[in-house]
């Protein structure tokens, strides 16, 4: 069957909201009635003899009619919570969904239903008399049968598509708090699905609407009866203190400090209105006839029960369902605000106070909180299509991104800090001690044994600097090859239009925490830079008793007089060494033979320095290889294993 674009709608107690999304390709747009403003107020005004009117257009004539054109019009608002109760709810709402298609067709949008999968959001709360009345008003308004998805979902996804939070952050613990106009639900999602839900049907941006409401009769007198006179009561509860408080919330966010004045003109003003009083009059909110008129009998009874906290109120239905659907605070990773109520300052700020394992970052709000819900359930479909090409996409350029990006990343970031070591370790352990030895050896000349054990305290003295500067420098390494390994990882999910798990790579350069001396002459690496000085010493030696022995006299004889003395001294000597005590005693009287300056200079030229050396910088060069082994494997491993687990959280999402 093929796909169809995408119809969806939140149908929600102060606003409506409808988007569209093709079927392919998740980029949802808002549909715009004709006023430039996301969504279309819940409500319709009723007038004899004509059509009915809806939205702002419906708001604006009964605000602008004169007390006698009253009388022929009749103005609904609220009733979306009502459906499933009242059946004057359910006609209001399916004269208002119908009303809606014919202004869209009468503005030539493009929403027909009839072409479109047409899915509508309910509050996870919902229960099935709910969803059966919905149904019914959606099919009568010439909707068809829409699909419904739980609106903390939509949130959760419109977050997802806009790569706020990463594919796996989506099927963690996310809490949606949904505080719109008639309602205040909160939803916990584990791996995509609602899990937890609860919430207040009484506790909603109406209440506040009432309180401006009595705030601005408070601050113009006789002004109540006056709009009872007028019929304008209504009018001015609903949407002219709705806007007041819209405007307020949006200064406080900003500033609260600031003081706020806003006329309504031929319905009064609101002077100087501070955050101090609105949170004292908050505090101690009691609900208004008008309010209680409005919601219905059962719950005017439960609002009449004097003074109520709303900020309490809403802590208290945040607490109170953590605590008896038994979640602890750990579970809940990320936190999403949607509907027009999150926009008060106190919201974030009693989350935090109430999950203070949260980073502020944890906390998402769009900049447009109460349309992120039909967005996101829009995207739904041509999301899951995308999800699906991008798992294949990513399981077939895996390979191609090791080989091409990360192993390139090792080798280049490894050999630059193998450089940096090894220049060091040129410079301090053999151009500042071990070379200095071997130079004050040749002009002086001495024993080799002294020289052994002079070379060996030198090394020894700087096998704690070495160790630090090893130390020092791979912990670096690690940090920047973990920081370039995720911005390439990044670019590959960017480029495919999903954001990178927020996990890191813990990455060691010597799992084992060996203790071993880094320049004995047991170990390996650097410390077979001693390794490479007895080798030295061994060939010296053999070449020693070779010149001594006649195998190459005639070095000695071309050092001169002495050295033609010594030689054949020395010859004889060791000749009589090796008939008598073999090998190992002529060994020991060469080592600790005091040789003068010119025998030590041609022992130890500088070939033979050069030669130490290159030693040193490979055997270190060696040791560095072997302790940033386990890097490469275990930075190759943690990318294949986030791939691997993105591929099956993608697979996760695309069940929805």
């Amino acid at each position: 069957m093929t796909p169809r674009p995408v119809l969806s709608v939140d149908f929600g107690t102060t606003k409506t909201y409808f988007s569209k999304c093709p079927a392919e390709d998740p980029s949802p747009v808002s549909v715009d009635f004709g006023d430039g403003r996301d969504g279309l107020l819940t409500a319709i005004l009723y007038r004899d003899g004509k059509d009915p009117l809806i939205g702002q257009t419906a708001l604006d004539e009964f605000g602008e009619a004169t007390t006698g054109e009253r009388a022929g019009l009749r103005l609904v608002t609220n009733f979306k919570p009502e459906i499933a109760l009242s059946g004057e709810a359910r006609t209001a709402a399916t004269d208002y969904l119908a009303a809606v298609l014919a202004e869209a067709g009468r503005q030539r949008l493009d929403v027909d239903p009839s072409v479109r999968q047409v899915l509508f959001g309910v509050p996870s709360e919902a229960d099935d008399g709910y969803r059966a009345a919905l149904k019914r008003v959606a099919e009568a308004a010439g909707y068809g049968t829409p699909e419904f998805v739980d609106e903390p979902k939509g949130a959760l996804l419109y977050h997802l598509k806009q790569r706020e939070i990463s594919v796996d952050q989506a099927l963690g613990g996310v809490l949606v708090v949904d505080f719109g106009g008639g309602t205040c639900d909160f939803a916990l999602l584990e791996g995509g699905r609602v899990t937890h839900s609860w919430g207040d049907m009484l506790l909603g941006g109406r209440l506040f609407d009432d309180l401006f409401h009595q705030w601005l009769l408070d601050q113009n007198p006789g002004l109540e009866e006056d709009l009872k006179a007028r019929g304008a009561s209504y009018f001015v509860g609903t949407y002219l203190c709705r806007e007041a408080k819209e405007f307020f919330s949006r200064s406080q966010a900003r500033d609260r400090t600031t003081a706020v004045s806003k006329v309504f003109p031929r319905y009064g003003r609101f002077t100087d209105l501070t955050w101090e009083e609105f949170v004292e009059r908050g505090t101690h909110y009691s609900p208004s006839r008008l309010i209680r008129q409005a919601f219905g009998a059962g719950a005017g009874n439960t609002l009449s029960d004097g003074e109520r906290d709303l900020f309490l109120w809403f802590r208290k239905s945040l607490t109170e369902g953590l605590r008896s659907k038994g979640i602890a605070n750990e579970r809940i990773t990320i936190v999403i605000l949607s509907g027009g109520s999150s926009l008060w300052p106190f919201v974030p700020d009693i989350l935090k106070e109430e999950l203070p394992h949260l980073e502020d970052q944890a906390i998402l709000r769009s900049d447009r909180p109460y349309a992120v819900i039909s967005m996101g359930i829009s995207v739904l479909p041509a999301l899951k299509r995308k999800f699906a090409r991008v798992r294949d996409a990513l399981r077939e350029e895996l390979p191609v991104f090791i080989d091409e990006e990360i192993r390139p990343l090792l080798e280049s970031r490894c050999a630059l800090v193998e450089d940096r070591i090894v220049a060091w370790s040129r410079a301090t352990i053999f151009q500042q001690g071990v070379g200095p030895v071997l130079e004050r050896f040749r002009a002086k000349g001495g024993s080799l044994s002294s020289l052994r054990k002079e070379l060996k305290k030198q090394v020894t003295l700087r096998e704690a600097d070495l160790r630090k500067t090893i130390g020092d420098a791979l912990p670096l390494l690690l940090s920047g090859l973990r920081g370039e390994a995720r911005e390439l990882l990044a670019e590959w999910f960017s480029a495919h239009g999903i954001a990178l798990p927020k996990r890191d790579f813990p990455l060691s350069a010597d799992p084992a925490q060996r203790s071993d001396t880094i320049l004995s002459t047991r170990a390996i690496g650097v410390e077979g830079m001693f390794d490479a000085l007895q080798t030295v010493l061994g060939g010296l030696l053999t070449a020693v008793t070779a010149v001594l022995s006649g195998g190459a006299g005639t070095a000695l004889i071309a050092s001169g007089p002495v050295g033609f003395v010594l030689g054949g001294v020395l010859g004889a000597s060791i000749a009589y060494l090796l008939a008598r005590y073999g090998k190992e005693k002529a060994r020991t009287f060469v080592e600790d033979l005091n040789l003068p300056p010119a025998v030590a200079g041609l022992l130890i030229d500088e070939g033979r320095i050069a030669a130490l050396q290159e030693e040193l910088s490979t055997n270190l060069r060696a040791h560095l290889e072997e302790r940033l082994a386990p890097t490469r494997s275990q930075l190759e491993g943690h990318i294949q294993n986030l791939v691997l687990d993105e591929m099956n959280a993608l697979n996760e999402i695309n069940s929805f």
